[in-house]
């Protein structure tokens, strides 16, 4: 009885409600004037969301999605959403005075993943630590967005300083108009799914360029009355009237190696230590610096050293500079300062802020096979059954059930990048005949061209003998024994599903003081032409480039943000002599270096880690990948599984044939379709395409019929 009683109520109130509203309703429902009408439309449209242009793209779209002739029965016009972008700085950053927030995302109203185009937002506090956007968005489907920190140079250009570098970017779907937008933390976002959480990129070289100081070596300065092992302080100074540089340096200690904002103070040095001041430079200003020298707890400058723009010259070298006392013209010393000029790579515009790999390696992947060369080094090992850095050796790996392959690329004089191991090879006349190896000459890569190259005989020299190989020195691209391929034609050969470790080959200085060969091509346009023809090439795949040249791995990180890079390091070793860069002499020091240069890890010879093999966690507990090489590793399987274990990121080793995983793998990992998805966001992010191969469309939002 109760409820009935509550039933008969609200249908009272429900009439009382109808009979109140019944005039307004009838109102409205009456036929409006058409010019009424029309204006109003028209207002709406203009005024507030849909132009003229909008309009046509909605009907562009709404016809691709019917077959010709056919009326739609529903509508793809986007609904307007009024989205309010709140973002605060937290995690200790500040912003310099001529640093700026903006937004950027897949819509053509944040600019399409264009740093020209982001969308500035504006500071809401005198801290500049709040900030916000007001923006209509119109979209028929989700779309994703970023925050960035970019400043201005002299010519109004952007220059982006840091993004924010999640795998996945912030999500904003069509509906959530209707919920509050809530707070945005900068550089954080879906801290618990996996690539989220706290992570910004720094930002590609585009319109400045950079330049490296580097102590990078066990004695660089001798100093009249001052002992090898004073503990001394660096301040760098630029001497322009106008500054437009920008000084960063790292001093290298474990977890402690990035770069940061010099201080008035300078840095501390002492003989044996690691320090980096690099220097970030419109393309168009040259500045000239001073070098104070300092002792520690003094006040007055020790020396100083002037550094003036006309000597540095190419991409790098050494100056040989005479430290003054201070305030006089009295030469007290000497200092020698290698240098490392990095400039931007050539149509670099066409790269966007849709996604970054440099720190994509997710850690709960397996430990990878990698095949060295292939199935190994062929050239002095009789065992292996195929050559080495050939397309066939590369693809047996596939067929082994290995994962990953590593070749050596380099540069030909008219900068063609072709797959060798060996600065050069033993050659001979065209006709002359060989009886021994006084016969033959040894030529550089670097010394011929490309034509020259495959028109070359070649020959190997062994311990005991010597063996030709110009019947592999073929022309004819489809055949897969050949030997110099070039890295495009490996690119177009092998699979996706077969990822690559592109180790760059460039000659280093011994800690002897001796050369291991000699390179007189420009760095840089070396390194462009080795990403250019990655980019057009090799994109959509795994791919990690990597070099036992700790300058070139620097050059890929500011370059681009599309392909990750490692230094290979051989660290202590019994076997070969040191290098004289401090960095590529031990393991510790490859870990500080991929810290401070933020590239993804490092790769090392397994001598390092005999009976240490827990040394592992030293670059795993930081984040940054790391592989194995090594001769013993492809000679004992339980070597591999022992590392397998300790979740090292990969072994390289040869013989995959043999020692390799066919006998418990199902398949090679990067098989699955999902995965190949994912690196194909490389072809987009790098301007190479403006879709994911293979990638399915994503579905609009359908909207309710329009009566």
């Amino acid at each position: 009885m109760y409820r009935f009683c509550v039933l008969l109520n609200v249908l009272k109130s429900i009439s009382i409600l109808l009979f109140l509203f019944m005039p307004l309703l009838l109102l409205l429902l009456l036929p409006l004037p058409l010019s009424y009408a029309t204006t109003s439309r028209t207002e709406l449209n203009e005024t507030l969301v849909f132009a003229a242009e909008k309009l046509q793209a909605f009907k562009i779209f709404d016809d691709e999605q019917q077959p010709a002739g056919q009326v739609s029965g529903r509508s793809f016009i986007c609904v307007p959403l009024f989205r309010v972008f709140s973002l605060e700085l937290r995690h200790n950053i500040r912003l310099a005075a001529d640093e700026y927030i903006a937004v950027s995302g897949d819509h053509a109203a944040l600019g399409y993943w264009q740093l020209e185009k982001a969308v500035p937002l504006k500071a809401q506090d005198r801290a500049r630590t709040k900030w916000y956007l007001r923006l209509w968005v119109c979209a028929s489907q989700r779309f994703y967005y970023r925050y960035l920190i970019y400043a201005k140079n002299g010519q109004g250009r952007r220059i982006l300083r840091s993004w924010e570098g999640q795998k996945v970017a912030r999500m904003m779907q069509t509906y959530e108009i209707y919920r509050s937008p809530g707070l945005d933390i900068f550089g954080e976002a879906y801290p618990r799914s996996v690539g989220g959480g706290f992570h910004l990129e720094r930002g590609w070289l585009q319109h400045e360029y950079v330049i490296e100081l580097k102590f990078v070596w066990q004695d660089h300065m001798v100093i009249s009355g001052v002992g090898s092992k004073a503990k001394l302080r660096l301040a760098l100074t630029p001497l322009n009237v106008i500054d437009d540089s920008r000084i960063e340096v790292a001093k290298y200690a474990y977890n402690h190696s990035s770069f940061r904002p010099l201080s008035a103070l300078g840095v501390k040095y002492s003989q044996g230590s690691i320090v980096i001041f690099r220097i970030s430079q419109p393309l168009d200003i040259y500045n000239a610096f001073r070098l104070s020298i300092y002792q520690t707890g003094s006040k007055q400058s020790l020396g100083e050293v002037y550094i003036f723009p006309e000597q540095i010259r190419g991409s790098r070298g050494t100056l040989q500079l005479p430290i003054f006392a201070s305030l006089q013209t009295i030469a007290i010393g000497q200092l020698s300062l290698p240098y490392l000029v990095v400039l931007p790579m050539p149509k670099v515009e066409a790269c966007n802020l849709r996604e970054s790999f440099h720190h994509y390696w997710p850690d709960n992947w397996p430990t990878m096979d990698v095949g060295y060369r292939g199935l190994g080094a062929s050239y002095y090992q009789a065992s292996t059954t195929l050559t080495e850095n050939t397309i066939e050796s590369f693809l047996a790996v596939m067929k082994a059930k290995g994962d990953m392959v590593q070749l050596d690329v380099q540069l030909t004089k008219d900068y063609v990048p072709v797959v060798w191991h060996g600065f050069g090879f033993y050659t001979s006349g065209k006709d002359q005949q060989i009886r021994d190896r006084f016969d033959l000459r040894y030529v550089l890569i670097r010394e011929l061209t490309y034509a020259e190259l495959k028109a070359s005989r070649v020959f190997i020299l062994k311990r005991w003998s010597l063996q030709e190989y110009t019947h592999l020195n073929l022309r004819d691209s489809s055949q897969s024994q050949r030997i110099f391929p070039k890295l495009s034609e490996v690119y177009e050969a092998l699979p996706k599903s077969l990822g690559l470790l592109v180790e760059i080959k460039w000659p280093q200085l011994m800690a002897s003081g001796l050369l291991e060969s000699t390179q007189s091509l420009n760095k840089n346009v070396y390194v462009d032409r080795i990403l250019q023809t990655t980019v057009r090439y090799g994109c959509g795949r795994p791919l990690i480039f990597a070099s036992f040249d700790a300058d070139i791995c620097t050059m890929i990180r500011l370059k681009q943000q599309v392909f990750p890079a490692i230094l290979m390091s051989i660290g202590r070793s019994n076997i070969w002599d040191p290098y004289m860069d401090l960095r590529a002499q031990s393991f510790q020091q490859a870990v500080n270096f991929a810290h401070s240069a933020d590239i993804l890890g490092t790769a090392l010879h397994v001598e390092n880690f005999a009976q240490k093999h827990q040394l592992l966690s030293v670059a795993l507990d930081l984040k940054q990948v790391i592989f194995l090489w090594g001769n013993d590793l492809g000679q004992d399987e339980h070597l591999l599984e022992q590392f397998r274990v300790l979740d090292a990121t990969g072994v390289i080793y040869d013989h995959m044939d043999r020692v390799g995983p066919a006998s418990w793998k199902r398949s090679s990992f990067f098989r699955a379709p999902q995965l190949l998805e994912l690196f194909g966001a490389q072809c987009v992010a790098s301007g190479n395409s403006s879709t994911i191969p293979g990638a399915k469309p994503p579905k609009p939002t359908i909207w309710p019929k329009l009566r």
